[in-house]
């Protein structure tokens, strides 16, 4: 069907250019043009469409269909995500308004371009254009500019740094101006997006007093003589769902549950399928109606396979929610199915990464040859205007003049050169250190397999080489998933789930896990907090930080002890771990390369050099402090300092 309306849609554009203008109603053609590319927004088929649109448009000389094109482009490649298409035509339509004195459009746009570079994790891109916005508004005096300036950074703040204290305040700040200013559109988005806010930390108390807002908005918005857009309207009716259902429970959420399906059946298209389709998997889980969980899910995965998406997590849940049944034989093909799929996403990640990097290389080194061969160029010419010159003085200023030019490229160049430089050594460094640390447990594996392999060999032997596998497969599955880990956490986008667990608990599996490797003559204590202390946190990443100092301390400590304590600082609303040992300690010099990636103060100590750069990720992540105390003496001590909410 798709095809059809981008074929009949081009036969429409070949007649209106070459038939007589008068057999031809040119205006039909646009809106059918119009028509047709709105049907297939964020489609494949939306672009040629959309340019055809657009060139009868400006055939006719129709400003308003022309700016509509322009709209519709932007949208689509706000859909799909694609930051550098949005870019150019972003900045065009700003251009547009602009020449056509169309400021609140225009800071709108913009809002909406910041807003998607933020959500594809271009920090500093969306950082400098949340500037550029702010200035631009309190240069020409906008009221509204500055409220969608604040959006962006209560936005920014929120992804960025998941501060959201200074979120919310950023947003009341917008939605304070936008009200005032009886931009009740803008507030209503505002409100919404504070709702979502405080539904993502799961803070329902603070949810209702703002669809209670909403809702009078709302009417404001109806006195105008306005009308409230399906899509927002769609948003605020999930919102109210969800916090009834996890504050009030299923009876309370009931008649919500049918006035939002009864909207969406009226408005199929105010809603993307898949949104529709997480909505409904939310509701049903929150209610414990697994079945209804797996049929929505199905339902999803149909959709994503219609338009030729993959999302492994999707996978993942339907196989917990399998096992969750107790429905053994099908959660465990669905594990194998999910294992599957994230292998072939991975992969296919990994190939793009490495073709951007190449097709980025290749493009840095065209740019060298090319000021290479502008240097030459310039040489030439400088020699050429030496050789024909006949005045002194002109001479002089020809001469002067090319050699401030070619030192302005040489320094352009060299510049550039060591940018390419810096970046091949960081490469070739990381290369070394992984290949180095597999190739070491590799051949280990490898040697005595082989002598395995051959025999001749006696059973202690035999239990010898066995064991030196075995410690060789540890590295290195240590290492993978070091690596793994520190990979994941450069790629996290968004909160991993955090739950209440007692701090004593995590410190005794920590101890009981690390206590079988500890050294013969070394102590391992443990001292507890007098009182009981809870934590809100990620408890996976608790413990990877606190396994990886207790790992580090046994790998040193040949005698005496290794300490693990806590305690709960309520005034700063963090909880102190402690790790000391009496090994040989840390000069203070190291106290900071340490947490660096595959940094080792002893070489020959087995050991990846991984551990403590996980560490360091994991608490810059959470906002917390890990450090060495330079004032022990005694050996080496740690300090975690873990925010407990």
């Amino acid at each position: 069907m798709k095809r059809i309306r981008v074929i009949s849609c081009l036969v429409i554009l070949l007649f209106a250019y070459n038939l007589p203008i008068r057999s031809i109603d040119k205006t039909k053609n646009l809106e059918v043009l119009a028509d047709s590319a709105r049907h297939l927004l964020g489609k494949s088929g939306f672009v040629p469409v959309n340019t055809a649109w657009m060139q009868l448009a400006r055939d006719l000389n129709d400003s308003i269909q022309m700016e509509a094109a322009y709209s519709e482009l932007f949208d689509h490649y706000y859909r799909l995500g694609e930051v550098d298409s949005l870019r150019i035509v972003g900045y065009e339509l700003m251009d547009w308004y602009t020449r056509r004195n169309k400021k609140d459009e225009r800071y709108q746009l913009w809002r909406h371009y910041i807003q998607r570079l933020t959500e594809n994790g271009k920090q500093d891109e969306a950082i400098a254009e949340t500037e550029l916005l702010s200035k631009d508004a309190e240069k020409n005096n906008s009221r509204y500019g500055q409220a969608c300036g604040e959006m962006c950074i209560g936005y920014n703040h929120r992804v960025f740094s998941n501060n959201v204290k200074l979120c919310i305040e950023y947003y009341n700040n917008a939605l304070k101006i936008f009200e005032e200013a009886k931009y009740y559109e803008d507030a209503y988005v505002v409100c919404l997006n504070i709702v979502q806010t405080y539904l993502a930390r799961q803070e329902y108390e603070n949810v209702h007093s703002y669809l209670d807002r909403l809702e009078k908005i709302a009417t404001e918005i109806k006195t105008s003589g306005k009308e409230l857009r399906a899509p927002l309207y769609m948003r605020f009716l999930q919102f109210r769902v969800i916090a009834t259902l996890a504050g009030k429970g299923e009876n309370a959420a009931g008649k919500y549950l049918h006035e939002t399906d009864e909207f969406y059946l009226k408005h199929p298209d105010c809603t993307a399928k898949d949104a529709w389709f997480g909505y409904k998997i939310m509701c049903y889980r929150t209610m414990g109606k697994v079945d209804d969980v797996l049929s929505y899910l199905d339902s999803l995965q149909n959709y994503h396979k219609s338009i030729g998406a993959c999302y492994p997590s999707n996978l993942l849940f339907k196989a917990q929610c399998l096992e969750s049944m107790r429905r053994f034989k099908e959660a465990c093909k669905a594990y194998t199915y999910y294992n599957q799929v994230n292998d072939s996403v991975r992969s296919v990640e990994l190939d793009d990464k490495l073709s951007k990097y190449t097709i980025q290389f290749d493009v840095d080194k065209l740019q060298m040859e090319k000021l290479e061969l502008s240097a030459e160029v310039n040489r030439n010419r400088l020699i050429a205007v030496l050789t024909g010159s006949t005045c002194i003085l002109i001479l002089l200023i020809i001469l002067s003049y090319f050699y401030i030019r070619t030192l302005a490229m040489n320094k352009k160049l060299d510049a550039a050169n060591k940018a390419v430089v810096k970046a091949s050594r960081i490469k070739s460094s990381f290369i070394q250190h992984i290949t180095h640390e597999i190739r070491t447990p590799l051949n280990s594996i490898v040697g005595f397999s082989s002598l395995i392999a051959a025999g001749g060999v006696s059973e202690e032997e035999n239990r010898e080489y066995a064991a030196q596998i075995e410690s060789s497969n540890a590295y290195l599955l240590d290492l993978v998933n070091n690596v793994v880990d520190i990979a994941d956490m450069d790629s996290l986008t968004e909160d991993m789930p955090k739950r209440s667990f007692d701090v004593d608990t995590c410190c005794k599996e920590c101890v009981s896990e690390i206590l079988p490797s500890v050294k013969e003559g070394v102590e391992l204590q443990y001292v507890p907090s007098l009182a009981p202390v809870m934590m809100l946190a990620v408890y996976p990443w608790v413990k990877r930080v606190l396994l990886a100092l207790l790992a580090n301390a046994g790998k040193f400590t040949e005698t005496g002890i290794i300490r693990l304590s806590y305690t709960e600082d309520k005034q700063k609303r963090l909880v102190r771990f402690i790790v000391e040992d009496t090994g040989p300690g840390i000069d203070a010099q190291y106290k900071e390369s340490i947490f660096e990636r595959f940094v080792k103060v002893d070489n020959f100590t087995p050991g990846t050099g991984l551990g403590l750069a996980v560490a360091r990720q994991i608490m810059d992540i959470v906002d917390g402090k890990i450090y060495l105390d330079t004032t022990y003496l005694d050996g080496a001590r740690f300090v975690v300092e873990w925010p407990v909410g």
